[in-house]
């Protein structure tokens, strides 16, 4: 039991036995300790209060307890006595410290139990009362100085505190003392008035507890309603402390785990070697002195789930491998928020593996079994304090998704202008081809004048038809490519469903099934008609050599008609090179006449592009807009604003370091600033509208430096956004306006609030927060949202194990070569004592504190 420190079990606070009347048992006598043991057992009851009318016997309960102890069953002594109080008297169950009341083998439960009846008949008779009135029981109670708490029975029934008990009385009680101290609980409570009226008259409310009142072995456990005490040990003390704390120790019902927690680490080699620190599904705290080895447990847990590091990566890099040496190796068990195991191991050096419960490897990421791990290392709270973006992003980024959309966009974009940069030179382009063309056709006007041209105008002919040819079968190759681009793209639709089972819809399924199929027979026929296509480009191959081969036979007949000319004025093979080179200035004209004619479309893809770029980091706005909500929901300490695209100084700057060298004035820069949201406005202006915009602001000379740059930066820029203005206010003040340690506990506290983190490991936040802050307001979180995340701390302050009620402690000792860690919980008395040497100074400094603080008040 309670390996993984405090756990929550069933308590039956009110139970009676054989040895009080009005218990029925028929089974053989010496069969009953051991058939008792086993109904609760079969209730499922881990502690167990017997509280007999006005009698208690020692043989019983010691058999009881040995009987029970072997099941994991813890019993305790009490007594159910009946105070002479209203008419009936009130049935109050009193619990007594076993270690106290029964030591060195006395029995001075007894010996109250004597005094209590000392001149009364029939004592054993649940409507019997005692001598006493509930102030003189008390107050005898007091005199024995031993440790006892009180729980009163049935509270709204018959012989009930209530029912018994008018105003006038209860109030008269609140007067006493020890009722405070003493008075942990009201069993069977059911009226909402009467708790109520014991607030009013006492000033507090105990915890509300059940008890099955058993009068035979088949009721033991019986009742509406159940009570689970969360206790790190069986004992006296665990049991009366978690009814102090009530709040956060009873439940009526068994709380459930909802979220992935570290169930355990064993290390093989290195400095923890043959060691397994199993944790508690809520708060761990890893203490010792300074340099015992604290913070090699949390790094070696972020190294398992290979969590980035911010600061001194050197440092803990070297840290890892002093862990776990060569070859040395950790496997972490995990639980996810499913209920389902898994270990994930890691040998240093190498990656993580993760095999589930069958041993089956599941390759994939350690973290991708959790909602969300935040690790902060030493120092790494007040760093992370000083960037409110880079803060948000690390706390509810994952569950904003990824950029990747945004990222296609820019593509888009990068691709827009570079098309849109080539179709503005096609002007250019154009008038060059047009000029180089009208020389080549004044060149050939004076083959023409001289005759030449009809001469050899054979010739020519067949060098055209050549190069029509030629250009023909470039774009035939082009065209191929195309084809098989996207064929091979798609060839696999028409199987996406094929081996899909449907329990629910398999009609349907089949008629989609039977779609992607004919889907798919037609995307098979392009892939025929490429094949087809191909040997088409073959057959005009041969064409073009056909004309080839025919060109060759009458080169002998061209000779001739060359050497009749008789010009030597006259290039006469140049001739017939100018026709090719003419036919493909016109061929190049016609191309580039129709690309300038997509120059419109163009700038409607960048729009489309730009438009819907902005729609999506907006819709992240949205989502990061909700995030900051909820959070601002859950407690007051803290409020986040965010403002779309509102970093307008990180805007600024970062243009003034992009054109650096332009020129432009600090005004100018932000005239810019105030005139475009992001880059992508102020691109936008620049290609589409020839700097429209940009020219009112700045002149002409910088225009022309800054025209240059976008020229040469414009794929990077546009990757750059303009972040989110984040503010965080910590009471109500700008948190960069506080000071370190304020800025690292308004992180912690937004980490807090994050109820999607499963995991939380944290190596010495008070380095960054004083102590009044970690009392006031992070144990105050750490204890409401324990149950739902796993926190894992390395601390020297004794607030957070002792105040937080920290389920595990480990005391973490650096021995020569290894690290020896010790395991315990908060209800330990040896977890106690380690706590106060190591934290407090020892108990001889932490008494006089004490004793200090005590004179101060």
């Amino acid at each position: 039991m309670f390996e993984s420190g405090l756990e929550y079990v069933r308590a039956d606070f009110h139970l009676h036995t054989q040895k009080d009347k009005e218990f029925t048992y028929s089974g053989e006598k010496n069969d009953f300790v051991k058939s008792y043991a086993t109904a609760l057992k079969q209730a499922n009851i881990s502690v167990g209060i017997i509280t007999n009318h006005n009698k208690f016997d020692k043989d019983e309960y010691k058999a009881l307890k040995r009987a029970a102890s072997k099941e994991s069953i813890f019993i305790l002594p009490g007594v159910e006595l009946t105070v002479k109080e209203g008419s009936n008297g009130i049935h109050t169950l009193i619990i007594f410290n076993p270690d106290e009341w029964l030591e060195n083998g006395n029995n001075h439960i007894q010996t109250f139990l004597t005094a209590a009846f000392a001149t009364i008949s029939n004592p054993e008779n649940r409507n019997t009362k005692c001598c006493y009135d509930l102030k003189n029981t008390l107050e005898k109670l007091e005199e024995y100085g031993r440790d006892y708490f009180v729980i009163f029975a049935h509270v709204d029934q018959s012989s009930g505190l209530f029912s018994e008990c008018g105003g006038g009385l209860l109030e008269s009680l609140s007067g006493l003392a020890p009722f405070r101290k003493r008075v942990l609980g009201l069993q069977k409570s059911r009226t909402r008035d009467n708790i109520d009226k014991f607030s009013r008259c006492f000033g507090y409310v105990p915890a509300l507890i059940e008890g099955s009142d058993p009068k035979s072995l088949k009721d033991i456990g019986k009742g509406d309603k159940q009570t689970y005490l969360k206790i790190g040990e069986y004992s006296y003390s665990a049991i009366k402390f978690a009814l102090q704390d009530y709040k956060n120790r009873a439940s009526e019902l068994l709380p459930e785990q909802k979220h992935g927690y570290i169930e355990s680490i064993y290390f093989q080699g290195g400095k923890f070697d043959g060691q397994t620190v199993r944790f508690s599904s809520e708060l761990n705290s890893l203490i010792g002195i300074r340099g015992s080895g604290k913070s090699s447990v949390l790094e070696a847990i972020r190294y398992m789930f290979d969590q980035p590091v911010q600061t001194d990566k050197e440092y803990k890099d070297s840290l890892i491998k002093n862990i776990f040496g060569s070859g040395g190796k950790a496997v972490l068990t995990v639980t996810d928020k499913h209920g389902k195991r898994y270990f994930i191991s890691r040998i240093y050096g190498e990656r993580s593996n993760v095999v589930d419960e069958n041993g089956t490897d599941l390759n994939i990421q350690p973290s991708s079994l959790f909602d969300g791990i935040q690790y902060f290392g030493q120092k790494d709270l007040s760093n992370s304090a000083d960037h409110e973006n880079g803060l948000l992003e690390k706390l509810v980024g994952g569950k904003i998704g990824e950029t990747a959309e945004v990222t296609s966009y820019v593509s888009e974009l990068t691709t827009a202008i570079s098309q849109l940069l080539d179709v503005s030179k096609i002007p250019e382009q154009i008038e060059e081809c047009e000029t180089k063309k009208s020389e080549l056709e004044h060149k050939m006007s004076i083959y023409k004048e001289k005759g030449v041209a009809e001469k050899l105008k054979k010739q020519t002919g067949y060098t055209t038809d050549k190069t029509r040819l030629d250009s023909a079968s470039g774009k035939i190759d082009s065209a191929i490519k195309e084809l098989k681009q996207v064929f091979v793209k798609n060839q696999g639709l028409s199987i996406s469903l094929q081996k899909i089972n449907s329990n629910y819809n398999p009609d349907i399924i089949e008629k989609a099934v039977n779609i992607l199929s004919l889907i798919g027979g037609e995307i098979a026929k392009i892939g025929e008609a490429i094949a087809q296509i191909e040997n088409y480009r073959s057959e005009f191959i041969e064409v073009i050599t056909e004309l080839s081969a025919k060109i060759d036979s009458l080169a002998d007949e061209f000779a001739e008609i060359k050497r009749e000319i008789q010009d030597n004025t006259l290039d006469i093979d140049g001739y017939v090179k100018m026709t090719a080179e003419l036919e493909k200035y016109k061929e190049t004209l016609q191309q580039l006449e129709g690309r300038a004619k997509s120059k419109e479309q163009i700038e409607s893809a960048f729009k489309k592009a730009a438009r819907e770029r902005n729609d999506t980091l907006l819709s992240q706005f949205r989502a990061y807009q909700d995030e900051t909500q909820k959070i601002n929901e859950t407690q007051s300490e803290l409020r986040i604003s965010i403002d779309f695209k509102g970093d307008r100084e990180g805007f600024k700057s970062q243009m003034k370091s992009d054109f650096r060298g332009s020129g432009i004035s600090d005004s100018k820069y932000q005239s810019l600033c105030d005139a475009f949201r992001d880059y992508v406005e102020l691109i936008e202006d620049w290609i589409l509208s020839d700097g429209e915009k940009i020219k009112k602001i700045i002149s002409l000379s910088e225009y022309g430096k800054l025209d240059k740059k976008l020229q040469e930066q414009y794929p990077e820029l546009l990757k750059n956004q303009v972040p989110n203005k984040v503010e965080i206010y910590y009471h109500e003040k700008l948190l960069r306006h506080h000071s370190i340690g304020q800025r690292a506990s308004a992180l912690i506290l937004f980490i807090l609030m994050q109820s999607d983190n499963d995991i939380i490991l944290i190596d010495q936040p008070e380095d960054d927060l004083d102590n009044k802050i970690i009392y006031d307001e992070v144990i105050t979180a750490i204890t409401r949202k324990k149950q739902g995340m796993q926190f894992i701390f390395a601390t020297h302050n004794a607030n957070i194990p002792v105040l937080g009620d920290a389920e595990r402690v480990f005391v973490v000792e650096y021995q020569d070569t290894k690290i020896d860690i010790s395991q315990g919980n908060i209800d330990l008395e040896t977890t106690h004592k380690q706590i106060v040497d190591i934290m407090e100074g020892g108990k001889e400094a932490f008494d006089k504190r004490q004793l200090i603080y005590t004179s101060w008040k």
